[in-house]
């Protein structure tokens, strides 16, 4: 039967298809060994090319062995083929091997290199939040010294003017009151006196003076609240954290900010202030970190209002307004929420704003910290929780809940 013509013509096409595909093998080989640059890598693949060549060569003596018919020496060149094929498969999975430990280790490295990244990343990123905090810390720590030192300077000379009004009023009134007894004992006095008299306006003096009078007494009382507040919001002299009343924090802070909200927008409403203060107790807390709370965050809303005022042009359909409320939530917990209606946040920005570096103001107007360090504040240093919500059209609300203590 092998004897047959067609058998071997048959057999002589398979052996020389595994010749041709045994040629391309080498080839690609040969591109192979151009690639390693060391010598262990290149001697693998050297003897792996010996082998190809050696079964190149074997096909060849195949050819030859079928088509002479020379079949008694077939079974000696296949055990040869089986041994070193055996070799060429061992080589095969060595380099194989080799290949895989090397993926895995440079996986391994790269993910390393990877996790090293990250971690100094994020090294980075919390030193650089820590400084910009520590900036805006040493920031509110020198306007509090500002505000408390500008609050005593004008403190000294208000509290001498408005520690002598009443004697001047009463010194007045004793001077009017000489006045008018002079002119019922004098009722025509000489010329010269009654010219001076009708000079002097006399009964208009009489009428403007106490009312001049109060006016002056009511601006002093004024600056004296105004200082109390700056006092109050620097809270330089006072413990780190204490028993405090929340309502005056924000007050002071609401004074700090009065100028924004009297000329947040040209052509426009001052911003009103809607308060809603609950019946609640002193909470136990660090006020001048809790100052420096509700300072970002009206400040945040005085923007978002400026924002809706210049997007609008002015044509408003509601008065800018911010709405504060304080009410007692549950039994050893009070809720400040600060409402505004200005323009709102998508639930993606809500969910981002607490973040360092995050901010939605144009480059140089926001470092995107202030709700950070709110967020710190509130959280880390009073064991509270504070949350954003907002809709498009309607206004934000960040919602504040501290712990009584």
């Amino acid at each position: 039967m092998l004897s047959s013509s067609i058998i071997i013509s048959l057999i002589s096409t398979l052996i020389s298809l595994g010749a041709g595909v045994m040629v391309l093998s080498i080839l690609k080989t040969r591109k192979i060994m151009k690639l390693f640059k060391t010598a262990p890598d290149k001697l693998s693949w050297r003897i792996m090319f010996s082998l190809m060549i050696f079964f190149l060569g074997g096909y060849s003596l195949c050819i030859y062995l079928t088509i002479n018919q020379l079949f008694e020496w077939i079974p000696l060149l296949t055990s040869m083929v089986f041994f070193f094929g055996s070799l060429f498969v061992l080589f095969s999975v060595t380099i194989y091997y080799r290949t895989l430990q090397r993926l895995f280790l440079v996986q391994e490295q790269y993910r390393l290199a990877k996790e090293n990244a990250e971690s100094a990343l994020s090294k980075l990123q919390e030193t650089q939040q820590y400084q910009m905090q520590l900036i805006q810390r040493e920031t509110m720590l020198a306007l509090g010294k500002m505000v408390a030192g500008v609050a005593h300077e004008i403190n000294n000379p208000i509290s001498f003017i408005h520690g002598n009004l009443q004697y001047l009023r009463q010194y007045t009134t004793d001077l009017l009151n000489l006045l008018a007894t002079y002119a019922t004992v004098y009722p025509n006095p000489e010329a010269k006196i009654a010219k001076a008299l009708a000079n002097s306006d006399l009964k208009f003096i009489h009428l403007d003076l106490p009312k001049l009078l109060e006016s002056m007494e009511t601006g002093t009382t004024r600056i004296s609240e105004i200082v109390e507040s700056l006092s109050s919001f620097s809270r330089l002299n006072e413990s780190d954290y204490k028993k405090a009343d929340i309502h005056q924090g924000i007050d002071s802070t609401l004074v700090i900010l009065q100028h924004r909200l009297n000329r947040f927008a040209s052509n426009s409403h001052a911003i009103s202030i809607v308060k809603d203060y609950g019946k609640i107790s002193r909470i136990y807390c660090n006020p001048r970190l809790l100052n420096q709370v509700f300072l970002n965050l009206i400040t945040n809303a005085i923007d978002a209002l400026t924002e809706k005022e210049s997007f609008f042009n002015g044509n408003k359909y509601e008065i800018p307004t911010i709405w504060i409320r304080t009410f007692k939530s549950q039994e050893n917990q009070v809720t400040i929420s600060i409402t505004d209606n200005g323009c709102a946040m998508n639930e993606d920005i809500c969910q981002s704003i607490f973040q360092p570096f995050f901010t939605t103001k144009p480059v140089g107007q926001g470092t995107g910290l202030g709700l950070s360090i709110c967020h710190q504040i509130i959280v880390e240093q009073h064991s509270g929780s504070i949350e954003c919500i907002s809709q498009i059209n309607k206004g934000t609300t960040i919602k504040i809940v501290l712990p009584i203590k």
